[in-house]
């Protein structure tokens, strides 16, 4: 398996669709946009030439050269080059490709709505339908081997395959909540996150799931985790929750921010990214225990942060929007 495994997603539903399908998003009130002269300071990140004007917001990267980029109008974008150049892959739909997944060069999953599945088995030269199904918006896709899947979706759906997608079933015991969410470390144990502050557990493999108590009721957009016992949550009005066992305690954190926390992503245990509504891009350098505004130079609503690094990272958003970081060669 590939060093990044499923640390690098995408999903999102309530709001990502309303970015990508491009619908009018919420306007950020004054004191959610990042201060003028915070976005003029010199910034780490760069903007690249995504090429469309989509909203994009699934994005994945198998290694700091190779990676891939989807949004509305069946937008996937592909760079072998980390990003310089990035080819338009033909998927034969317009619709909304909320989430991207690989397990390696040639094989991977983009879904989005009305139960759109995508499969490749060439890197994404081609693209070909698989059947969910389902007729529910999708929100996330994770793969941790080439045959064993689940995708979220809206009303507490859940589907899973075992045989790379050739058949996909619903999985029970979910409310009807819509799920925006999932992280999978294995084929047993994994995380679903959604709507009203909920978060759910399962040790084996999906056939029963728990809710965890967060003590929140704001949406929750992204759920991500470093190892077993260590993960982020993120969502609305500034939400970042933090567990260190597993998820039986999930931790309210400080992000300094009221807006819409959409992506979040983490190369350790101490150091992490969260993106959202206005440009916003806050980072840690101790697991979170304080967080800090990195200026984007932008006041799009970002969507989605991938790093394959400890200092090479994306961003994706509204209106083709793409950043990408790294370390200056000297």
């Amino acid at each position: 398996m590939h060093a990044i495994h499923p640390k690098i997603k995408a999903g999102l539903l309530s709001l990502l669709l309303a970015f990508l399908s491009a619908c009018t998003p919420p306007t950020p009130s004054t004191s959610e946009v990042p201060r003028e002269g915070v976005l003029n300071q010199l910034s780490e990140w760069k903007a690249l030439k995504s090429g469309v004007e989509s909203a994009l917001g699934g994005l994945f990267f198998l290694d700091e050269k190779r990676g891939w980029i989807s949004g509305s109008q069946g937008v996937i974008l592909h760079t072998d080059d980390g990003g310089e150049h990035w080819i338009r892959q033909n998927t034969g739909t317009q619709g909304i490709l909320v989430s991207l997944f690989f397990v390696d060069a040639t094989r991977g999953w983009a879904i989005g709505d009305r139960g759109l599945i995508l499969r490749t088995t060439d890197g994404g030269q081609t693209w070909e339908r698989q059947t969910s199904g389902v007729r529910k918006d999708l929100t996330q896709v994770i793969f941790i081997d080439a045959t064993h899947g689940w995708i979220s979706a809206l009303d507490g759906l859940l589907i899973s395959t075992s045989d790379g997608g050739a058949h996909w079933i619903t999985e029970k015991g979910l409310p009807k909540v819509t799920l925006t969410s999932l992280f999978f470390l294995n084929a047993t144990r994994g995380w679903v996150a959604g709507h009203g502050g909920s978060v759910f557990y399962t040790e084996d493999g999906g056939k029963r799931w728990v809710r965890q108590r967060t003590e929140r009721d704001n949406d929750l957009h992204r759920i991500f985790f470093v190892d077993s016992r260590t993960g982020w949550v993120v969502g609305a009005g500034g939400t970042i929750l933090h567990t260190r066992d597993g998820g039986q305690h999930w931790v309210a954190e400080t992000s300094g921010v009221p807006v819409h926390l959409l992506g979040v992503s983490f190369t350790d245990t101490q150091n992490g990214w969260v993106v959202g509504a206005g440009g916003t891009i806050l980072n840690t350098k101790n697991g979170g225990a304080t967080w800090r505004q990195q200026p984007s130079g932008t006041l799009e609503f970002l969507i989605n942060v991938a790093f394959t690094g400890p200092r090479t990272g994306w961003v994706v958003g509204r209106q083709g929007t793409l950043l990408r970081t790294r370390p200056t060669i000297s």
